[in-house]
């Protein structure tokens, strides 16, 4: 995160609203720490409530949107339709308000993490088990908004959040939420005719054809973003948003299983069907959830209660998903083969003992490093390689050169 000057220095010119005329606004009831990210309507900073030592975050919106009406209205309507949510998966709203100028901003929870777009960005595509924990938790926020009359409109991995001290997804970013007819608000639309609010990625088809848009169109997003969580493609291939839209309209989606073999097929299907084109056919929300959760929706107790159980389930899937036992199989079976080679040219006096003595390390050395490299690269397709592989290795290869020093020297 860059580091921002001292609130109180911000000089005139710097974008407005400066810091110091937002905590000002605040009663001096929070002191802000510094710039958390800038969206494209809004900034968002870092806070620390004075009484009760609580890091917050304060969403503003830009000064370019703050002058237009429909922008602020929609502003508003975020912080209302989070504040009327109370779910572990929601991303709480403390409090709402406007700056002196009638910019609006919101306070809301501060969330330790990152977004699963930036996970994705930065790890690849996230493997099955953590893949379900995060869309149960996205499929319980959402249950709680519908049941609220509430779509959000926009649910992408962008707007998940990953609490990295809980071991949890919450949903964020309710700003072009829209309360359903049936809630029994009253509706004032906010988008133009022709106008598509969100990204076109996850648009579900409705959306894109400017029909009514009920909490079905949150489920076809919540699919879209199951695919990418775990092949890191969309279901459907497009170059450009006219190409995907024409798609979206036109074609069935990739199964998800020909985008990463070996994955679960139920959990293949059940993102699917979120896909489908007409909304009655898609799933609902707590129905996500309850599949999500096979051992809830059997009367079993929590996974949460107790995560060993599934843990340990889940690891050994991890592992056969990702190959792990054949390439630690072929590896020994190709050092046991090169033991056999040496001993052989030893026997012979074509190679002096010590070359018997060195593989002995190296295989082991070799049969490590595969175990290692099947975790992080064993699925198909291609993944990217994170620093803590490139560690172990090391350790691996330091371990090995040790081990071999001493075997030449014990030999002298």
């Amino acid at each position: 995160m860059n580091r921002l000057p001292d609130p109180l220095a911000i000089g005139a010119d710097a974008a407005r609203p400066t810091l110091l005329e937002i905590q000002e606004a605040l009663g001096g009831e929070y002191d802000i720490k510094g710039e958390l990210g800038k969206g494209s309507v809004s900034r968002v900073f870092l806070a620390r409530n004075r009484d009760l030592g609580r890091l917050v975050a304060i969403k503003v919106l830009l000064p370019e949107h703050a002058k237009d009406e429909t922008s602020r209205r929609r502003f508003e309507r975020e912080a209302k339709a989070s504040a009327s949510l109370s779910h572990p998966n929601v991303v709480d709203v403390y409090r709402f308000g406007r700056l002196p100028d009638e910019t609006p901003y919101l306070v809301m929870r501060f969330v330790k993490g990152r977004t699963i777009e930036e996970r994705l960005a930065a790890e690849g595509p996230l493997g099955e088990v953590e893949t379900r924990r995060i869309l149960r938790d996205v499929a319980l926020g959402l249950a709680a908004a519908h049941s609220r009359g509430i779509v959000h409109r926009d649910v992408r991995p962008g707007n998940i959040l990953w609490d990295e001290e809980r071991g949890e997804a919450l949903l964020s970013d309710f700003g072009i939420a829209a309360i359903l007819a049936t809630s029994g608000e009253d509706v004032t639309r906010l988008t133009m005719a022709g106008q598509i609010m969100g990204d076109p990625r996850y648009q579900s088809p409705e959306q894109l054809l400017d029909e009514d848009v009920t909490e079905l169109a949150d489920v076809f997003a919540f699919g879209v973003s199951g695919y990418e969580l775990l092949s890191g493609k969309g279901p459907w291939e497009a170059k450009g948003n006219a190409q995907l839209i024409a798609a979206r309209l036109q074609k069935e989606p990739r199964r998800l299983d020909a985008l990463r073999p070996g994955i679960d097929p139920t959990l293949a299907d059940l993102l699917f069907r979120c896909l489908a084109r007409e909304p009655r056919h898609r799933p609902r929300a707590a129905d996500l959830a309850k599949a999500l959760a096979p051992l809830e929706a059997a009367g079993g107790t929590s996974s949460r209660e107790h995560p060993t159980a599934e843990a340990g389930s889940g690891d050994i899937r991890e592992v056969m998903k990702r190959r792990v036992p054949q390439i630690v199989l072929i590896t020994l079976g190709v050092a046991w083969g090169l033991m056999t080679l040496m001993d052989q040219l030893v026997d012979r006096d074509v190679l002096p003992d010590v070359f018997y003595r060195l593989t002995l390390p190296f295989a082991l050395a070799g049969v490590a490093a595969s175990t290692v490299i099947a975790w992080f690269h064993g699925e198909k397709g291609k993944q990217k390689a994170p620093a803590i592989e490139y560690v172990i290795l090391g350790v691996i290869g330091l371990i090995w050169l040790v081990l071999s020093a001493w075997t030449v020297l014990s030999m002298r």
